[in-house]
């Protein structure tokens, strides 16, 4: 899976997966206080039940008028019962209902019901009814349901994303075909030409004719680079580290020598401050790809009759150039692949792109400083 369809996927799932969570969170919020609201409503209506129970037993007690009376008393629930001025007259509450003042309301894990009383039996203008507050589980209840469908939310998710990525998979597999077999057919051609110049006899050549030859070595050597970079990026997963000590130093006055051409036609000088013998352990290939990118980039964005300071010692490679320079913004996405900023430049968009991820493979810190107009400086840190 490559990083970038595993961003897609995660960006996907993230948004899939916060909406519906959020839809989830608006329906068993809205659910919760509905259920709760009807809860509370039954236990009212249960109180008030009770309440009428209380209010026919003091009617008979009224009626019957006993020297001796008894007040009324009840397994599902607890009364009390007070006068016009709200003074308690009996009670066989828990705990003393200080106020009348609400008509419902809990209390320490208990539901009170304060309902008037008219007639006023037995002297009582109130009734206070009392018992345990049924038990609500709605939230734990829901929060379990909720854990549930996200849980298959996740799963049908997953393999939704999968399923709309199937296509674009499929045409990004057809474009890898397709630069894998335009690069096997580059090879051959380039090569030929290359060889072919390498053999012409420039002696018995006249100035006109020269230019041409040194143009179409240019530009040949220009397909060489990108047909290299090509092979990289398609084939690097599959070769094998030859990782040897090199002698940078010689490397760098290779790649040197080998844009000196592609260098002369813009009248760009090079301006070497290059230490002898320095060495490191890497791959050969992958230190020509790396020094390849920075210096091609700098000879295609400098300007004519420039110099370009490439700069070597023991732990730093510097490449800088007085060319057109990049912006904040551009900087920010410089290493994404195949992002071009000037596409009358042509290529890929993928020079940095491989500059990045050999830095990161050899444990390299690279570091670009460049302003708009005043060109670039490309340090590379070991």
């Amino acid at each position: 899976m490559y990083s970038g369809e595993r961003r897609s996927i995660i960006y996907v799932l993230g948004l899939y997966l916060s909406s519906t969570l959020l839809l989830i969170v608006t329906l068993f919020t809205g659910y919760y206080f509905y259920e709760q609201d009807q809860v509370l409503h039954d236990e009212k209506e249960i109180l008030k039940r009770y309440a009428t129970q209380v209010e026919e037993r003091l009617s008979l007690l009224h009626e019957e008028n006993d020297e001796k009376l008894e007040y009324p008393r009840f397994e599902n629930f607890k009364s009390a019962i007070y006068d016009i001025d709200k003074n308690l007259i009996f009670s066989t509450l828990d705990e003393e209902v200080k106020k009348l003042d609400n008509n419902f309301f809990i209390k320490d894990s208990k539901s009170y019901l304060i309902s008037p009383l008219s007639p006023y039996y037995m002297g009582a203008a109130y009734i206070v009814v009392q018992k345990e507050t049924k038990d609500i589980n709605i939230l734990s209840n829901l929060i379990y349901i909720a854990i549930i469908v996200m849980f298959i939310t996740i799963i049908t998710s997953f393999f939704l994303v999968n399923l709309v990525l199937k296509p674009i998979r499929e045409n990004i597999k057809l474009l890898d075909n397709f630069i894998k077999d335009t690069t096997h057919e580059l090879n051959t051609p380039i090569t030929a030409i290359l060889t072919n110049i390498e053999t012409i006899d420039s002696s018995n050549c006249n100035e006109k004719t020269l230019r041409k030859l040194e143009r179409i070595k240019i530009a040949s050597m220009s397909i060489s680079n990108l047909y290299e970079d090509l092979v990289y990026l398609l084939l690097n997963h599959k070769t094998s580290l030859q990782n040897v000590d090199l002698n940078l130093s010689q490397i760098v006055l290779q790649r040197v020598e080998y844009f000196a051409n592609m260098a002369n036609m813009k009248k760009i000088e090079f301006v070497l401050d290059i230490k002898e013998s320095v060495h490191f352990t890497a791959d050969k290939q992958k230190m020509e790809r790396l020094i390849d990118n920075i210096l091609s980039n700098a000879i295609k964005y400098t300007n004519k009759a420039t110099k370009i300071k490439i700069a070597l010692d023991e732990t730093h490679l510097t490449i800088e150039d007085g060319g057109k320079g990049m912006s904040k913004e551009e900087l920010d996405k410089i290493f994404t692949r195949y992002l071009r900023f000037d596409k009358s430049q042509g290529g890929f968009g993928i020079g940095y792109s491989i500059v990045k991820s050999i830095t990161e493979e050899y444990g390299m810190e690279i570091d670009i400083d460049s302003k708009p107009n005043k060109g670039t400086k490309v340090t590379l840190t070991w």
